[in-house]
């Protein structure tokens, strides 16, 4: 980019010290405040007190941000959580709003509708006559329905509920469909499967950056050597929902020969929980699980640092951020072929695992841990991979990707016009 620019970004979920959405929406417009101006339309409840606490300590310029407050009704949410759209298309409306008066104010070069992630909700600030990018952009993809049988009742009638709903909005949903195929606008997919979704659905191209990323420089691990006679240790992290599947990762387990020591760390809760801690029990494994609960990130990370491999079974995700913390910290995955950390692992950093059915998943895994098991050399190859394949998921290399495409379209926005 040749000068800086003056960038309104639509930016819900955003704070320094969380992760997920909010951890993604601050490091994209932190990252964007080093090259141009940033103005953020961001939730007041939530976000205000973290964010205005850390400029208060951090010298962070060219950042500026307005706050929304979203109305809420808790009970409701309960009740029905779907409700949540509800109060945040509101919350949207209140934002064009101020988008519109900030406009006038500061007249600006872009526009960026950045999170929530989902396509179902695109804003309006595409209404406002300036360039615009969408994105990162995911949730079109859909459960594979041969994979049912890992979920419990409650599983079933949720994901498939979703994905009959989610098939239908994904077609049908109007103000997605304009938003993506609004003049001068540029369209990011959160992982390759979103692109080609983009693609299909709207006719448009589209670029991909994961909606999550890694520190840069990455923090300065030294791969971990699994001693002979060691148990294999095995991470695994996330919420305790059906569509995490981490029942495939026991059943997986239990199809281990007996000569193979192992040890599986789960961490995480939710309402799988006991679910998962009677199949563990029902299979004889659950003297080789331990079970942390939700415990603080910096003790998450030292359960992780002393891993020899992060498994992800996870049905319906994106990138995932387990994925990038695990690749960070030198642990080898073994995954689904599926969702978006089939596009961060690859060969050099880990092993993908076919999603033809049930049956064929758990062999998959089974022989996916044993030949990690008796291949110490090959274990620490994919160690090393995956501390170089961190480097590709820096928040600096996204910012950078985000320049480009800042760059690209006014260059397009000036040849139109």
């Amino acid at each position: 980019m040749n000068r800086p620019l003056k960038i309104l970004v639509s930016c819900y979920a955003c704070s320094p010290h969380r992760g997920s959405e909010p951890g993604m929406g601050w490091n994209f417009v932190k990252g964007l405040s080093k090259f141009h101006e940033v103005h953020v339309i961001t939730e007041k409840e939530k976000w205000e007190k973290d964010i205005i606490a850390h400029l208060e300590k951090e010298n962070i310029r060219n950042i500026h941000f307005h706050f929304i407050q979203k109305k809420r009704n808790r009970t409701l949410r309960k009740i029905w959580p779907p409700s949540y759209y509800w109060f945040y298309k509101s919350w949207q409306k209140k934002a064009f709003q101020l988008a519109k008066q900030l406009e006038k104010e500061e007249s600006f070069d872009i526009i960026h509708q950045l999170n929530m992630v989902g396509y179902r909700e695109p804003g309006y600030l595409w209404k406002i006559k300036k360039p615009f990018v969408w994105g990162p952009i995911g949730g079109t993809r859909n459960v594979p329905w041969h994979l049912f049988s890992v979920f419990n009742t409650y599983g079933k009638l949720f994901y498939g509920g979703r994905n009959v709903i989610n098939s239908i909005q994904k077609h049908f949903l109007k103000r997605p469909r304009l938003a993506a195929r609004k003049k001068n606008a540029k369209l990011i997919a959160a992982t390759p499967d979103i692109q080609k979704d983009i693609s299909q659905l709207w006719n448009r191209p589209s670029t991909t950056i994961s909606e999550i990323g890694t520190n840069s420089p990455p923090m300065a691990i030294i791969p971990k050597n699994r001693i002979a006679g060691e148990p294999l240790k095995i991470v695994w992290s996330g919420q305790h929902t059906s569509g995490k599947a981490l029942n495939i990762l026991l059943r997986s387990l239990s199809l281990l020969s007996v000569d193979i020591k192992w040890q599986l760390d789960i961490l995480g809760t939710g309402k799988e929980t006991k679910r998962w801690k009677s199949l563990a029990q029902k299979l004889n494994i659950d003297d080789n699980c331990k079970w942390y609960g939700w415990i603080q990130k910096k003790d998450a990370i030292l359960a992780m640092q002393n891993g020899h491999v992060s498994c992800i079974t996870s049905l319906k995700d994106l990138t995932s951020t387990v994925t990038l913390e695990s690749i960070s910290l030198g642990l080898p995955i073994i995954c689904l072929d599926h969702c978006g950390f089939a596009h961060v692992v690859n060969e050099n950093c880990g092993i993908k695992i076919k999603i033809d059915g049930m049956e064929s998943i758990c062999d998959g895994f089974k022989k996916a841990l044993e030949h990690l098991y008796h291949d110490e050399s090959h274990r620490r190859l994919l160690s090393i991979g995956a501390l170089e394949r961190a480097k590709d998921f820096s928040w600096e290399g996204k910012v950078k990707k985000i320049d480009a495409i800042y760059s690209n379209l006014l260059d397009e926005t000036a040849d139109n016009s």
